[in-house]
């Protein structure tokens, strides 16, 4: 009896054991104690599936390219990426997610931004893994030295911020410290239809005759102008190697850091600049990039990514890992326990993340941490989010901008040509460019197309 006991049990074993599925997934090597973490929580909701973790290094796409050269598999799911994923998808290494996604009633807490991140001809090939904002940082301790009131952040539009920061300009005080992009994310804000360098998602094509391209040079002259406003601008590195004192340091120090000396009213920084914005030694807020009244409020999001490969034996489980890192409350939740757990520096959370859904149970968490109410305002208002992040996405980005639109935007700044003399013309030429990478782009997507029915069938043992 004692031996069909002992026969029955392992029989049982091994059936447990052959039961369980086993997925891979690729993190870069400083995130591999979290996610050690993330998969035990995981694992409390799908016990069935084994997750393996491998580092992927240098890069995504190298990664990935190497990996491939080599004949060797691709992790079924890319945790975390913010490399350009048009390179993946083009060459038919990402497993479009739409069949999970149709009836999952947890997506619907996805803002549209996100949603529509990494879609290409209709289908969903990513997930958002994390957020990132570009952000103003208040100066609150300056702010109530210098008598201002704090302000609401619904009310931060652009009047606003100009008065700020002409308030916050003294003999003593700069009003921000560096503008650097300033035009190029404002773009985003200035019109209803364009997003960064004022490119249209819509349309696929940069717009910077109507959209926010002239404006956002406009605003940015206009702050410039005023003499000490952007403390960064009374730098003088020429001066400095001669051993002489700029504008910057006669103002606030031979060896003054302005920002971190609570000299600066503002800051034009982001979320991802928490690493050394948390160690600053005064007390701040974010608030978003100021916004036009008559547009109204629009938050300009970077979008990190995660995705699924194609060659997955098991797309079902892979995907559930990828939602678990992306919106699912219990995964989100999981993970912002484990970066809170990593402690407290001047009453702030040392690292966190910004999730991409407006879930109930996400918000209501969110709300409890130890970061600025800036951000935590920002997440319960993401539906107004407009993704900046388009090289990811755009084929031909980088040629676009560094060969056509920034050769012109650095004439436009020097004074030796307006916005509008030369709009019409570079437009023309910087979407000529996104043309021909788009055509050669959808080639290989429509032939990756075609072939991923039979890589299916292959997979998954069918004739």
């Amino acid at each position: 009896m004692r031996k069909l006991w002992f026969v029955l049990l392992l029989t049982l074993f091994t059936i447990s054991i052959f039961a369980k599925v086993t997925i891979t997934v690729s993190v870069w090597s400083w995130n591999v104690d979290r996610y050690k973490k993330l998969i035990a929580e995981f694992n409390k909701y799908y016990p069935d599936i084994q997750v393996n973790l491998v580092v992927n290094q240098p890069e995504v796409n190298s990664f990935l390219t190497a990996r491939v050269s080599a004949k060797q598999a691709l992790p079924d799911v890319v945790a975390e990426s913010w490399e350009p994923f048009s390179y993946p998808v083009s060459q038919g290494w990402v497993y479009p997610l739409d069949e999970f996604l149709k009836d999952d009633p947890d997506y619907k807490y996805v803002p549209e931004s996100a949603k529509e991140a990494f879609k290409y001809r209709g289908k969903t090939y990513a997930l958002p893994e994390r957020l990132h904002f570009e952000c103003i940082v208040v100066n609150l301790d300056l702010l109530k030295k210098l008598n201002l009131q704090v302000p609401k952040y619904e009310e931060w539009n652009v009047d606003l911020f100009k008065q700020y920061a002409r308030r916050g300009t003294t003999r003593e005080y700069s009003g921000i410290n560096q503008l650097w992009e300033f035009d190029t994310f404002m773009a985003a804000v200035l019109s209803k239809d364009t997003t960064f360098w004022s490119f249209n998602p819509n349309k696929w094509e940069f717009d910077l005759v109507k959209g926010g391209w002239i404006p956002a040079i406009k605003l940015q002259k206009e702050l410039k102008s005023i003499p000490g406003l952007v403390s960064d601008d009374l730098i003088n590195q020429e001066l400095r190697n001669q051993n002489q004192l700029d504008d910057y340091q006669k103002k606030f120090g031979k060896d003054a850091d302005a920002f971190r000396e609570s000299k600066v009213l503002m800051g034009f920084e982001a979320t991802y600049d928490w690493s050394w914005l948390h160690t600053v030694p005064w007390n701040f807020d974010y608030y978003p990039l100021p916004f036009d009244s008559k547009i109204g409020i629009r938050l300009p999001v970077h979008i990190n990514y995660t995705f699924v490969s194609a060659t997955t034996k098991y797309p079902r489980e892979a995907f559930l890992f990828a939602k678990f890192l992306s919106y699912d409350p219990r995964g989100i939740v999981a993970r912002l326990k484990i970066y809170e757990s990593e402690g407290v520096e001047k009453g702030r959370l040392v690292d966190w993340f910004i999730p991409a859904t407006m879930h109930p149970d996400v918000i209501k968490y969110f709300d409890g941490l130890k970061i600025p109410n800036g951000i935590k305002w920002m997440l319960r208002n993401l539906d107004k989010s407009v993704r900046v992040d388009m090289w990811k996405i755009v084929p031909g980005w980088f040629e676009a901008i560094w060969d056509v639109i920034f050769p012109v935007n650095e004439k436009i700044r020097r004074g030796e040509t307006t916005p509008e003399a030369v709009a019409a013309e570079t437009q023309e030429k910087a979407n000529k460019v996104i043309k021909e990478n788009w055509a050669i782009f959808e080639k290989k997507l429509i032939d990756a197309e075609k072939k991923f029915p039979q890589l299916r069938k292959q997979i998954e043992g069918k004739k």
